[in-house]
């Protein structure tokens, strides 16, 4: 129930964000607003956990490495949106979860066997074939290097969700109260990365903006919390629960695609799906 939960709240994020530019929404004011917000929601809920500062200590590194991954590959996957088009950076993003699964059956010294080959290579097909559109770009292959950071830095933030719950914290470490520390960090590097562009006048303040950012918020911590609850709550392999998340993810956003914005649902798209659908019920099949 944890990862689904999880899935679903990341399908929220992209309703939300699909939303925005009809809203007049200026997404980086909203993300950084939404990072704070998550940091509340989990204080508020888990304030009883928070840990002795000995613990605080020791955990406050990693929860900082989280939220400079955060914001930074948020605004990189701004940036490659602009320049090299949305669907190829959305490609990039989505085909890092390969990577990120492989790295944790290498790290686990699992088997590369064909119970985990198979769901693997079905996912990578099914996802670039509901995320691959045709699209005109003129940009230059000088911004070929932002896909290239994406796709490691998302694999790289896969593999630090689950190296710090399961084997950097101290034990008694609330998982609740870690993603809080995590969209803190990221929210201040955030703020201040908007207070920069704001004096050299390349934004404004947009209130609209932060208030969108406080909807954002609660799905996005709870995104976030239940995937890295769900690698004690749920008895499959880590490997298993990344593939699950990242594949459900896609699956549900080309769903709500089809149904909440009219996206069309071309062959491709639905023979993606379908090996979706194939690695997912594979995945939780065999282990």
């Amino acid at each position: 129930m944890d990862l689904f939960l999880s899935v679903l709240a990341s399908s929220l994020i992209f309703v939300l964000f699909r939303s925005f530019p009809g809203w007049k929404i200026d997404t980086l004011q909203a993300v950084i607003a939404n990072y704070f917000v998550a940091f509340a929601c989990g204080i508020f809920l888990f304030h009883d956990y928070i840990p002795a500062s000995d613990a605080l200590q020791i955990g406050m590194p990693y929860a900082l490495l989280c939220g400079v991954l955060f914001i930074s590959l948020f605004i990189l996957m701004g940036l490659s949106s602009q320049n090299n088009g949305v669907s190829t950076t959305s490609i990039s993003v989505k085909m890092s979860m390969a990577l990120s699964v492989i790295l944790v059956l290498l790290i686990n010294h699992t088997p590369l066997a064909w119970t985990n080959i198979i769901p693997l290579v079905a996912a990578i097909v099914g996802v670039f074939l509901v995320s691959f559109s045709k699209q005109v770009n003129n940009q230059a292959n000088s911004y070929l290097w932002m896909l290239v950071v994406l796709f490691f830095g998302s694999a790289g933030l896969d593999l630090v969700l689950y190296f710090t719950n399961s084997r950097w914290l101290p034990n008694g470490f609330h998982d609740g109260i870690f993603a809080a520390l995590g969209f803190l960090m990221a929210g201040f590097m955030g703020l201040v990365y908007f207070m920069i562009k704001r004096i050299q006048g390349k934004v404004s303040f947009n209130r609209r903006s932060w208030f969108a950012g406080i909807i954002l918020g609660i799905p996005n911590y709870f995104s976030i919390y239940l995937l890295v609850k769900s690698y004690n709550s749920l008895k499959l392999l880590p490997h298993q629960i990344l593939s699950i998340a990242n594949v459900g993810v896609v699956i549900f956003a080309a769903i709500l695609g089809v149904t909440l914005f009219k996206e069309k649902f071309t062959i491709q798209k639905t023979i993606g799906l379908l090996l979706c659908l194939a690695a997912l019920a594979f995945s939780i099949g065999f282990g």
